[in-house]
């Protein structure tokens, strides 16, 4: 393959548009491969025995899962940084990482899937709404780390993985469900952290769609 790394992507997966954005931060040319989200290529499987993406191909590397791949492109290009350098700090973003990806992300578009593909045939009706509903009880918890740096960002002024993690999230709920989007009066740390994610540029990456690959 050519020096260009290649990103194995579905739009609608948060976990994709997390490389995504991360390589659009870091300002990184990359090919990007789009999949059917049912019908996966037998070459996907041949990347990641689960078939499931991101798998982001680079020269001598094949790197599966969003967060082993952040923490590539964060060796492979340090500029600009999106850890913190305080040693401490940057352990409790990875920890908030984390908590944005298990609290919000998977529940959210978990939720979506089911409503876009199906139930599965032991799901109660309610199965989406059950769903659903963990989402706005993580928003007081993120409200109080946002609280925990003053700023913007979970870290304060630095922009970090921790922030990219919610980018998905942050463009997506207003889209498709409005009505899990945290109250601004009870919440206003955590609107005003989702504005911010959104009118970031690198935001225009979580809809992003590369070359199709049939299956």
């Amino acid at each position: 393959m050519s020096d260009v790394p290649r990103l194995w992507s579905f739009r609608a997966s948060p976990f994709a548009g997390k490389v995504r954005v991360a390589l659009a931060e870091k300002g990184v040319d990359y090919e990007l491969l789009e999949i059917h989200p049912v019908k996966r290529p037998p070459r996907l499987r041949e990347l990641n025995p689960v078939g499931r993406v991101p798998v982001l191909e680079a020269p001598g590397v094949v790197l599966r899962e969003s967060a082993v791949i952040c923490e590539y492109l964060e060796e492979v290009y340090p500029e600009p940084p999106l850890w913190p350098a305080d040693p401490g700090l940057r352990g409790w973003a990875r920890g908030w990482a984390r908590y944005v990806d298990d609290g919000l992300a998977v529940n959210f578009f978990f939720g979506m899937r089911k409503l876009a593909f199906g139930k599965a045939p032991e799901d109660p009706d309610d199965i989406v709404d059950r769903i659903h509903a963990k989402v706005p009880r993580q928003w007081a918890r993120l409200e109080d780390a946002l609280d925990a740096h003053d700023g913007p960002w979970l870290c304060g002024q630095q922009f970090t993985y921790a922030d990219i993690t919610g980018m998905a999230i942050a463009v997506r709920i207003p889209e498709w469900k409005p009505q899990l989007l945290p109250d601004p009066a009870e919440h206003p740390r955590v609107t005003a952290w989702l504005a911010a994610l959104r009118e970031r540029p690198s935001a225009a990456a979580i809809d992003a769609a590369g070359t199709k690959v049939p299956a």
